[in-house]
Protein backbone atom coordinates (compact mmCIF):
# COMPACT_ATOMS: atom_id res chain seq x y z
CA UNK A 1 0.00 0.00 0.00
CA UNK A 2 1.31 3.47 -0.86
CA UNK A 3 0.59 6.34 1.53
CA UNK A 4 1.10 10.04 0.83
CA UNK A 5 2.97 12.06 3.44
CA UNK A 6 0.61 14.12 5.63
CA UNK A 7 1.04 17.40 7.51
CA UNK A 8 2.27 17.02 11.08
CA UNK A 9 -0.72 18.03 13.22
CA UNK A 10 1.12 19.93 15.97
CA UNK A 11 3.07 22.37 13.78
CA UNK A 12 0.82 25.33 12.96
CA UNK A 13 3.33 27.89 11.67
CA UNK A 14 4.11 25.99 8.45
CA UNK A 15 3.24 22.75 6.72
CA UNK A 16 5.66 19.93 7.51
CA UNK A 17 4.90 16.74 5.60
CA UNK A 18 5.82 13.43 7.24
CA UNK A 19 5.17 9.68 6.89
CA UNK A 20 2.01 9.31 8.97
CA UNK A 21 -0.06 6.14 8.93
CA UNK A 22 -3.62 5.53 10.17
CA UNK A 23 -3.50 3.18 13.15
CA UNK A 24 -6.01 2.00 15.73
CA UNK A 25 -4.59 1.17 19.14
CA UNK A 26 -6.56 -1.49 21.02
CA UNK A 27 -6.58 -2.30 24.73
CA UNK A 28 -9.24 -4.91 25.44
CA UNK A 29 -12.58 -3.34 24.50
CA UNK A 30 -11.12 0.17 24.14
CA UNK A 31 -9.91 1.55 20.82
CA UNK A 32 -8.17 4.78 19.80
CA UNK A 33 -7.84 5.59 16.07
CA UNK A 34 -5.15 8.14 15.18
CA UNK A 35 -2.21 8.86 12.91
CA UNK A 36 1.22 7.57 13.90
CA UNK A 37 4.58 8.82 12.68
CA UNK A 38 6.54 6.00 11.02
CA UNK A 39 10.06 6.70 12.29
CA UNK A 40 13.02 4.60 11.15
CA UNK A 41 15.16 6.30 13.80
CA UNK A 42 12.90 5.33 16.70
CA UNK A 43 13.75 2.12 18.53
CA UNK A 44 10.14 1.44 19.49
CA UNK A 45 6.61 2.72 19.82
CA UNK A 46 5.49 5.60 22.01
CA UNK A 47 2.11 7.08 22.83
CA UNK A 48 1.05 10.09 24.88
CA UNK A 49 -0.62 9.85 28.27
CA UNK A 50 -3.83 11.20 26.66
CA UNK A 51 -3.98 8.21 24.30
CA UNK A 52 -3.20 5.86 27.22
CA UNK A 53 -6.03 7.35 29.28
CA UNK A 54 -8.52 7.02 26.41
CA UNK A 55 -7.47 3.34 26.21
CA UNK A 56 -8.12 2.98 29.97
CA UNK A 57 -4.46 2.28 30.75
CA UNK A 58 -3.68 3.39 34.29
CA UNK A 59 -0.20 4.63 33.37
CA UNK A 60 0.36 6.33 36.75
CA UNK A 61 0.44 2.86 38.35
CA UNK A 62 3.20 1.63 36.00
CA UNK A 63 6.78 2.21 37.24
CA UNK A 64 8.50 5.27 35.78
CA UNK A 65 11.59 4.98 33.61
CA UNK A 66 13.86 7.91 32.87
CA UNK A 67 15.26 8.23 29.38
CA UNK A 68 16.18 10.69 26.69
CA UNK A 69 15.59 11.50 23.05
CA UNK A 70 17.28 13.89 20.66
CA UNK A 71 15.55 16.92 22.13
CA UNK A 72 14.62 16.10 25.73
CA UNK A 73 14.78 13.98 28.83
CA UNK A 74 11.71 11.79 29.17
CA UNK A 75 9.62 10.09 31.82
CA UNK A 76 8.02 6.97 30.43
CA UNK A 77 5.95 3.99 31.50
CA UNK A 78 6.36 0.67 29.67
CA UNK A 79 3.13 -1.09 28.70
CA UNK A 80 3.41 -4.56 27.14
CA UNK A 81 -0.09 -5.59 26.12
CA UNK A 82 -1.26 -3.05 23.56
CA UNK A 83 -2.43 -4.00 20.08
CA UNK A 84 -2.20 -1.95 16.91
CA UNK A 85 -4.23 -2.42 13.76
CA UNK A 86 -3.08 -0.99 10.44
CA UNK A 87 -4.96 -1.79 7.25
CA UNK A 88 -6.38 -5.09 8.61
CA UNK A 89 -3.00 -6.11 10.08
CA UNK A 90 -3.27 -6.50 13.85
CA UNK A 91 -0.22 -7.02 16.04
CA UNK A 92 0.82 -6.76 19.67
CA UNK A 93 3.41 -4.21 20.70
CA UNK A 94 5.13 -2.77 23.70
CA UNK A 95 4.82 1.00 24.01
CA UNK A 96 6.42 3.68 26.08
CA UNK A 97 3.76 5.96 27.50
CA UNK A 98 5.54 9.32 27.51
CA UNK A 99 4.67 12.13 29.89
CA UNK A 100 4.58 15.69 28.61
CA UNK A 101 4.45 15.15 24.84
CA UNK A 102 1.77 16.61 22.57
CA UNK A 103 -1.63 15.16 23.47
CA UNK A 104 -2.21 12.86 20.51
CA UNK A 105 1.37 12.07 19.52
CA UNK A 106 2.46 8.55 18.75
CA UNK A 107 5.38 7.00 16.94
CA UNK A 108 5.95 3.54 15.50
CA UNK A 109 9.58 2.45 15.20
CA UNK A 110 12.02 -0.37 14.58
CA UNK A 111 10.86 -2.78 17.31
CA UNK A 112 7.28 -2.84 16.07
CA UNK A 113 6.23 -1.85 12.55
CA UNK A 114 9.66 -2.36 10.96
CA UNK A 115 9.64 -5.97 12.21
CA UNK A 116 6.29 -6.62 10.53
CA UNK A 117 6.53 -4.78 7.22
CA UNK A 118 8.84 -3.66 4.46
CA UNK A 119 8.76 0.12 4.39
CA UNK A 120 10.18 2.14 1.52
CA UNK A 121 10.36 5.90 1.98
CA UNK A 122 10.12 7.94 -1.22
CA UNK A 123 10.75 11.43 0.10
CA UNK A 124 11.15 12.87 -3.39
CA UNK A 125 7.55 11.79 -4.10
CA UNK A 126 6.36 12.68 -0.56
CA UNK A 127 5.06 9.15 -0.03
CA UNK A 128 6.03 5.78 1.40
CA UNK A 129 5.13 2.21 0.65
CA UNK A 130 4.36 -0.40 3.28
CA UNK A 131 4.05 -4.13 2.61
CA UNK A 132 3.14 -6.28 5.61
CA UNK A 133 4.83 -9.66 5.99
CA UNK A 134 2.83 -12.86 5.97
CA UNK A 135 3.01 -14.66 9.31
CA UNK A 136 2.28 -18.38 9.54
Amino acid sequence: MTIKYSPLPDIKSRVVLAPLIPVTFINGQYEFPTLALVDSGATGAIISTIIAEDLHINWREIPTNLGFSVGANLRSHRFNNLYAEISNNKFQLTVGIIEGIAPYKCILGQADIFQRAKITFQGFKKQFEIIFREFN
